[in-house]
């Protein structure tokens, strides 16, 4: 009877050692998915982030070429735009 329960045991200490290093192996696996993953969203999201950045810079180049062209108009515009804020922003309100 010994014998029979020394093998059960020695079965179920077989199989933990193996559940073990399945367990191990799952852990790599989900790593690896993990760094992948993060890298492929980086990715994903640089290149909406790089379009933008293209943009903006085409319309600083835009506005910037504006006023170099046209410097009165630029002038006067920022000077209506900035009495407009202080206006809205004054601090002298009833």
């Amino acid at each position: 009877m010994a014998s029979a329960t020394e093998a059960d045991v020695k079965a179920l200490q077989d199989q933990l050692q193996q559940l073990r290093t399945d367990f191990t192996a799952l852990s790599e696996t989900l790593k690896g998915l993990v760094r992948h993953g993060i890298s492929e969203t980086a990715q994903r999201a640089s290149a909406p982030a790089e379009k933008a950045w293209a943009e903006v810079k085409r319309h600083a180049e835009t506005v910037s070429r504006e006023i170099e062209e046209k410097p009165m108009t630029a002038a006067f515009t920022a000077l209506g735009v900035g009495f407009v804020f202080g206006v809205l922003f004054s601090g002298r309100r009833n």
